[in-house]
């Protein structure tokens, strides 16, 4: 298997700005109210520590196997994807995820999600909300290099769950 891929989040300098949730709505073309990446803002929480996250791509998602149809898998590279067309909206993923990840559109009877812009870094881009950090402290890479970048499980306001997330943060100290 490939390198787990995953999202690396420098807390200290992140500005609470949901530049990364705006460029993921943009890249997806999801109405305001319909959110892949969460953010805490400055406008809601004045003071930091602010968290953005998006699909954790875990190690060992739940949302896969409870699938009845295959529509989401974890490609070699650890990045979960979701194929809308094989989709029958039955939420079982939203009820699987510990992070309430996958989104319901209700109108369309389907699920979204985050693909970590799979296509984009296939492309050798980078995901639509790395691109949109003004301040460049979200980032994408394996596990192996996040953490040797410091990047531990655990940030501010983050649980690590038994799926094993592979979002990393760089501590705040």
């Amino acid at each position: 298997m490939a390198s787990q891929m995953g999202f690396l989040l420098d807390q200290k300098w992140c500005i609470g700005c949901q530049s990364c949730v705006t460029g993921c709505q943009m890249r997806h073309r999801t109405p305001d109210e319909v959110q892949l990446r969460k953010a805490t803002s400055f406008e809601q929480q004045p003071v930091g520590p602010w968290i953005t996250v998006a699909c954790n791509h875990c190690a060992d998602p739940a949302c896969v196997s409870v699938c009845p149809t295959g529509a989401t898998v974890k490609r070699e590279d650890g990045i979960v994807v979701h194929d809308p067309e094989v989709c029958i909206g039955c939420q079982s993923c939203i009820k699987a995820c510990p992070y309430e990840h996958p989104v319901y559109l209700e109108e369309e009877n389907r699920i979204i999600r985050c693909d970590m812009c799979a296509a984009r870094l296939d492309a050798g881009d980078v995901p639509a909300c790395v691109e949109a950090c003004p301040m460049k402290i979200l980032t994408v890479d394996t596990v192996e290099n996040n953490e040797a970048a410091g990047g531990v499980p655990e940030g501010a306001g983050f649980t690590v769950e038994s799926t094993n997330p592979t979002t990393r943060f760089i501590p705040i100290r």
